[in-house]
């Protein structure tokens, strides 16, 4: 399991100072991102290439407690495959307690043929290949 760590900023709050709604989501993709960094893939690259994109089809989060400026959190990561897409998980954790979730789902788009393909064969490498 991928771990993540990240401390809540004054931009990550709304005027209250409390973890605004949708940078949950973000913090869930943040944590995806630094994965796939750690792994030598590279998002850029693969938008460079064109041949395959990973657009987001469907994103939830659930609060259990809320997150103020200057918490620090870690962000447990994982993965569930399918055939054209996949799931990346986060538990959002304060202290050890559970504060949050966060679920993301790609799917694999050719942007040249215009519909979703199988998980290429690289990507599929990196999500299986964790610690």
């Amino acid at each position: 399991m991928f771990t993540y760590e990240r401390t809540i900023r004054v931009q990550d709050t709304d005027a209250t100072g409390v973890l605004y709604f949708a940078n949950q989501l973000q913090i869930g993709l943040e944590a995806f991102e630094e994965f796939l960094l750690q792994k030598g893939f590279s998002l850029g690259e693969m938008v460079r290439q064109g041949n395959f994109l990973l657009p987001i089809v469907h994103a939830e989060a659930d609060f259990m407690a809320p997150l103020c400026i200057g918490d620090r959190v870690t962000v447990t990561l994982s993965f569930q495959l399918g055939t054209s897409s996949f799931t990346h998980a986060s538990d959002i954790l304060k202290e050890g307690e559970k504060v949050g979730t966060v679920s993301i789902v790609h799917v694999a788009y050719c942007p040249k043929q215009k519909t979703s393909i199988p998980l290429p064969n690289v990507l599929k490498i990196f999500l299986n290949d964790r610690p």
